[in-house]
């Protein structure tokens, strides 16, 4: 009966531990829908904080000038399949923005995540981006990045 008790109690405990975000795991870290569908150009990291003036009014977040056009080629890998969303981790860009990754004729819209790194050292890629471009998944792909 003891052991009855103690396996409950743990097994309770436990499935507390569902909602804790331990190594970023939990869905704290996808990326939500409205920073995929954001409009080019404006990246929404790139906004300033919304201030409240004393009168309680919002003001306009205003967005700084991210990178545009072609920013290169880049050989990407599957990145963290449990990081969900349509995203690239590039070390070709300095701030978070969207773009589009091209692979095959296949375009797909991403959230760029900039990574350290040289110009020239690989990627990472979301499962969602892979299965978006119709890239295998154990392969290593030469995708064009533009932002």
């Amino acid at each position: 009966m003891k052991q009855i008790i103690a396996m409950t109690v743990i097994g309770a405990s436990l499935a507390g531990c569902a909602n804790l975000n331990l190594g970023g795991l939990g869905t704290g870290n996808a990326i939500p829908d409205a920073v995929i569908d954001a409009p080019l150009g404006v990246a929404t990291s790139e906004l300033s904080p919304i201030s409240r003036p004393e009168d309680g009014t919002p003001s306009v977040a205003q967005p700084v000038a991210g990178q545009s056009g072609s920013l290169g080629v880049t050989v990407a890998s599957l990145g963290t399949p449990a990081q969900t969303g349509l995203w690239l981790k590039p070390p070709l860009v300095k701030a978070q923005q969207t773009g589009s990754v091209a692979y095959n004729g296949k375009t797909t819209r991403v959230l760029l995540i900039p990574i350290v790194g040289e110009a020239t050292a690989g990627s990472r890629m979301s499962l969602q981006a892979f299965q978006a471009l119709g890239a295998p998944l154990t392969d290593l792909v030469s995708v064009e990045v533009t932002g």
